[in-house]
């Protein structure tokens, strides 16, 4: 028992006093500013859920350096081992030109000389920000000398740089504006508790202890359950045998909301796997957040399809996502090049069959792609292995080239639900990453074989 008592005291006091006496107060009175110490134990009224949830978050930062590096290297700002952190809850300006403005945090970050500074807005459960709050603290930040402002919230954005809340960019020209969502400091601590980052015995029970109090529903965290409003109407749309506009608001919000959904699912696919899951985007759409948006609207309107490649670390191929509005199906697949080095259409298709094992999910497909303009032929996984004949041309000098391993959902009905299409669609790429991706293998070419030299060929003839 007192050793317990001893590691929560050591944990209350990384929270506590971090910072040495008294540089508390010179780093807030540099910048004009009151506030409090972020407390691991904060002592708040249980309506103050924001404040309790990011001063918890805050202490474990100050706390546990990886964690720090993890959330802040993203945004430019890497903690090393000459880092010192700082937290401050309930931050006041007493003489801001702002009026009563209170930012729920402030980081401050010191590496030798440099100091760098973030105002934190954080809100859970459905609480929203707001384009007046956001433009307010920026103007407060410039005012204060502060360099950035991150807001943490349970909306999702494609990265830091790329913000929920359109401001007038004039604010952003000398305050820098993050957005981090909840789920992505989770998705960390995961990682961490999983990884050999973090070997301190004592920090990796912060870290376990803080991911238990953020997945509590206490703790106001949520995750991205729900495609926008006009999901339904974009829907009918088509079935009405209307086209798509590019340009309209509905196919932005559904394209936005698609979004959302691949950031969440990356993420809970990173939880899953302890790899980091990224979409892949082009390098010229990657850091144009609005770039994007007019391409996927663009594809949406021409095509009537949402699709996504997803990067999975070490796997043999991207996961592709496509969700067909027109047919109300969603399609998920990996494709593989076939083996080169096989020359008869039943060994090309032997090597696919064998790296499933004895996995063979009823559900799995099996597309083999043939060149020129012969046709896809497709079975499901146990006819695959039942009779490789299936998977057979005609013309025996004929190779299939690459093959497709597919899953699908054709309910309609739970496609078209707001709800129920982000349920589906994450059940189905969970299930297709168990039972086809995690099981495939990228063909290798072998190394090439030694070979007799010409000076070995010359000695062997005159032989």
């Amino acid at each position: 028992m007192t050793k317990h008592f001893s590691t929560l005291a050591n944990f209350e006091k990384l929270g506590e006093t971090a910072p040495l006496e008294g540089q508390e107060m010179n780093s807030l009175q540099e910048i004009g500013a009151t506030g409090e110490v972020a407390r691991l134990f904060p002592v708040l009224a249980e309506t103050s859920k924001e404040g309790r949830t990011l001063s918890v978050l805050l202490a474990s930062l100050v706390g546990v350096p990886e964690f720090a590096n993890a959330m802040l290297k993203p945004i430019g700002r890497p903690v090393g081992k000459r880092t010192t952190i700082e937290a401050f809850t309930e931050v006041c300006f007493p003489s801001s030109k702002e009026g009563k403005c209170r930012p729920d945090g402030l980081i401050v970050v010191r590496t030798g000389q440099t100091v760098w500074r973030a105002l934190i807005e954080a809100k859970v459960g459905n609480s929203r920000l707001t384009e007046a709050q956001v433009s307010t603290y920026l103007r407060l930040a410039r005012d204060a000398g502060v360099d950035a402002v991150i807001t943490v919230t349970n909306d999702y954005t494609s990265g830091p740089e790329h913000h929920p809340i359109a401001v007038d960019k004039r604010l952003t020209k000398r305050v820098d504006l993050f957005h981090v969502s909840w789920f992505s400091f989770l998705t960390a601590l995961n990682l961490l508790s999983e990884g050999d980052d973090v070997e301190d015995r004592e920090k990796r029970f912060l870290l376990d202890e803080l991911e238990r109090f953020l997945v509590h529903p206490s703790a106001g965290l949520q995750r991205f359950t729900s495609m926008s409003d006009a999901w339904g109407k974009l829907l009918d749309r088509l079935r009405s045998g209307l086209s798509l506009s590019k340009s309209s608001d509905e196919v932005a919000s559904v394209v936005s909301s698609w979004h959302s959904e691949l950031n969440d699912l990356c993420l809970l696919l990173t939880r899953k796997t302890g790899s980091m899951v990224d979409v892949k985007i082009s390098n010229k759409l990657r850091g144009n957040a609005a770039l994007r948006l007019h391409a996927d609207c663009k594809s949406l309107a021409d095509d009537c399809i949402l699709n996504a490649k997803l990067v999975v670390p070490d796997a043999a191929s991207t996961l592709d996502i496509e969700a067909d509005l027109s047919s109300r199906t969603i399609r998920v697949e990996s494709v593989l090049n076939a083996p080169k080095d096989r020359v008869r259409q039943s060994s090309r298709l032997n090597w696919l069959l064998r790296q499933f094992g004895e996995d063979v999910a009823d559900d799995v497909r099996i597309h083999s792609h043939w060149p020129g303009k012969a046709p896809v032929i497709e079975s499901t996984l146990m006819e695959a292995k039942e009779d490789a004949q299936v998977h057979s041309h005609s013309d025996y000098s004929m190779l299939p080239h690459k093959f497709a391993v597919v899953m699908r959902m054709e309910d309609g009905r739970k496609f078209a639900g707001r709800n129920t299409f982000i349920s589906e669609l994450e059940s189905l790429v969970l299930r297709f990453y168990e039972h086809g991706l995690s099981h495939l293998q990228a063909w290798q070419a072998p190394a090439p074989a030694l070979r007799k030299s010409v000076e070995e060929e010359a000695d062997e003839m005159e032989d």
